[in-house]
């Protein structure tokens, strides 16, 4: 899950095996929910006075609806919310 508790939108990009890419924009305290594939990365990018800057970088199973799920379970891909 992607809870953009900031008051700047953000740009998330996860990418993924297989050429999985999802991008898009995340307004201010917008909840972004999204399927991506096991072992993708999230990258979450903030918008500065000089342009985007990424702001965080992480596993996409760090964002799980279920992280418990998404640890045991053989499915391939993920829901985050």
């Amino acid at each position: 899950m992607y809870n953009n508790d900031t008051d700047r939108m953000v740009i998330l990009k996860c990418i993924g095996e297989n050429q999985f890419y999802r991008e898009k924009v995340v307004m201010p305290k917008e909840l972004y929910w999204f399927e991506a594939p096991l072992n993708s990365r999230l990258e979450i990018w903030q918008m500065s006075t000089q342009g985007q800057m990424l702001h965080i970088r992480a596993d996409v199973s760090d964002y799980a609806f279920n992280k418990k799920s998404a640890d045991e379970s053989p499915i391939t891909s993920l829901w985050a919310c």
